[in-house]
């Protein structure tokens, strides 16, 4: 997989993992819905400090934006931190609604 391609897959996979629209990706990186758009089809290419902003609202490191799953060991691993940070983003999740919830009582 050339590196064009490695990061267009792993933008959509992170994002999707997320749980994040285009439109709520944009919002958190502080650009155009189009922009993530052209960026998920290869039509865009975006500066570093831009690859860190997705980093950032993705909660991950900018190298796993690059990071090349298929390669060997690689896929445990990457599966293992997706869990991880999924079920960090489910807790974290609940707290918030859980305080919400006891605010209104």
């Amino acid at each position: 997989m050339d590196l064009d391609q490695l990061f267009i897959h792993n933008l959509k996979k992170w994002r999707k993992i997320i749980g994040f629209s285009q439109k709520e990706l944009a919002e958190k990186c502080d650009t155009a819905h189009s922009y993530i758009r052209q960026l998920e089809s290869g039509k865009g290419h975006p500066s570093f400090a831009f690859i860190g902003k997705l980093a950032d609202a993705l909660k991950i490191e900018p190298y796993q934006l690059f990071f090349d799953e298929t390669q060997p060991g690689r896929s445990a691993y990457l599966k293992r931190m997706e869990s991880i940070q999924k079920k960090l983003v489910e807790t974290v999740s609940n707290d918030i609604k859980a305080a919400f919830d006891e605010m209104r009582k």
